[in-house]
């Protein structure tokens, strides 16, 4: 299976946006081999993968709210707590990923 670009992809306490494969390269490089085995990614198909792209079980909604929301309040984004539910195409617009 592959994942096309873009995608999210989540480890440990953060999130990338992947619009290339130096993006995806770039963002792995900065992480251990236990990190790297933390990763998921969430394509724009709304399935969750790893990163040798095989299905996984996919994050909760409360879960993906607390990751995506924790993210956008880094990058200075604010009225989040509004947010209680995302389906993952949500998420790919809250981020305004094309």
């Amino acid at each position: 299976m592959h994942t096309h670009f873009p995608y999210i992809l989540f480890s440990n306490n953060e999130l990338e946006v992947i619009y290339t494969q130096q993006d995806h390269d770039d963002f792995l490089h900065s992480l251990n081999a236990e990190q790297q085995q933390n990763c998921i990614i969430l394509n724009n198909r709304s399935e969750y993968v790893d990163l040798a792209f095989n299905v996984i079980v996919p994050l909760s909604s409360d879960e993906l709210v607390q990751r995506i929301t924790q993210y956008l309040a880094q990058e200075g984004h604010c009225c989040l707590t509004k947010i209680s539910h995302l389906t993952p195409s949500q998420a790919f617009d809250l981020l305004e990923i094309k």
